[in-house]
């Protein structure tokens, strides 16, 4: 068995007890975790169990996780018998950057929310869809790295708390690429795999030869289809097609950020036809152009963390599932978006 597929078997393993609370023996002790505003920062697994994944069981609470162990879930799944909370990927991948063992994943969580954690407001039970990104790096057998992003603001306002102002991009809530291939569970062939690398890293090239707000300095029609989606985060939506990508997507990051570059990743690698990419911040750039989500130019220095999952189709691009921390964002900005429920 490879180093890879090793890793992408433990972390598989990691989340095999239920949607919020994962088997944390897997953990290093000493595990780093980088997570979204106002989580941010934590060291070690009781850390993690304390401001991560207990208040995540007490936002999704649930008369059955993590009642029953994962045996008795199969048993339960085979009678038809759906858990109330349910954690969904849409893409599971694994590779290596620099050396280090690397696995992500992207999807959903999905479940009545209620609870007051993380400045959130009691989200009265409501079904919702809480969409993550993660990535984890495996050191000898254990998870000593996490990076994490939730669409808290898109949890927000399916519950009713809309943060940021209307937006152009479609609101709907995502269900995942358009087919499994972005779940790499097993082996991909190396023939698939580096093209698709080649590919992106060709593309963030073209991101990096921006002039000015010219979005045509890009030349990002060499590398993604006419039909090709792009989903990112509530506040800015899901776009469908070259054009409402340009329009709603690039579009306003690069009139708000007319110097912005990208690439300063942490992670980045691909799984056959599927790639993904991290940092903190993965953008860089000058917030001296348009307000961008409503928020007002700063005039100083900003970054984005960010989380990007490509599907590559042929020999472009077809689909990008994207995660930005907005709430860090508006926070670089002097904007504190939680403010508005805090006594809700």
């Amino acid at each position: 068995m490879t180093e890879v597929q090793a890793a992408k078997d433990l972390v598989r393993a990691f989340w095999y007890r239920g949607p919020t609370l994962p088997d944390l023996s897997l953990l290093h002790p000493g595990v780093s975790f980088h997570g979204p505003a106002p989580i941010g920062h934590l060291t070690g697994a009781a850390d993690l169990e304390r401001h991560l994944y207990q208040p995540l069981t007490t936002l999704f609470s649930s008369s059955l996780f993590p009642k029953y162990s994962g045996e008795e879930l199969d048993r339960r799944s085979k009678e038809g018998q759906r858990p109330s909370i349910m954690r969904d990927a849409y893409m599971f991948l694994g590779g290596t950057w620099q050396g280090q063992t690397w696995v992500a994943t992207t999807g959903q969580i999905t479940g009545p929310a209620r609870g007051r954690v993380w400045r959130l407001p009691d989200l009265g039970g409501q079904v919702a869809n809480l969409r993550f990104g993660e990535f984890y790096r495996i050191a000898e057998g254990e998870i000593v790295e996490i990076r994490c992003l939730y669409d808290i603001l898109g949890l927000l306002a399916q519950c009713g708390h809309r943060l940021l102002p209307p937006f152009e991009g479609r609101p709907e809530i995502p269900q995942g690429p358009a087919k499994k291939n972005g779940l790499r569970y097993d082996p991909s062939p190396e023939h698939e795999t580096q093209p698709t690398l080649d590919l992106v890293e060709a593309m963030l090239g073209g991101c990096n030869r921006l002039n000015g707000s010219d979005l045509a300095s890009m030349g990002m029609a060499a590398f993604w289809h006419g039909d090709m989606r792009w989903c990112g985060p509530w506040g800015v939506g899901e776009t469908r097609g070259f054009q409402e990508f340009q329009d709603h997507a690039q579009g306003p990051s690069v009139r708000s950020f007319p110097d912005r570059r990208g690439g300063f990743h942490v992670a980045r690698f691909a799984d056959g036809p599927a790639a993904a990419f991290t940092g903190w911040p993965s953008l860089r750039g000058t917030f001296t152009g348009a307000p961008f989500r409503g928020i007002p130019p700063s005039g100083g220095p900003i970054g984005q963390n960010i989380m990007d999952f490509y599907i590559r189709r042929g020999d472009k691009l077809a689909e990008n599932w994207v995660l930005i921390d907005l709430i860090d964002f508006a926070a670089q900005c002097g904007v504190d978006l939680l403010a508005q429920v805090a006594d809700v």
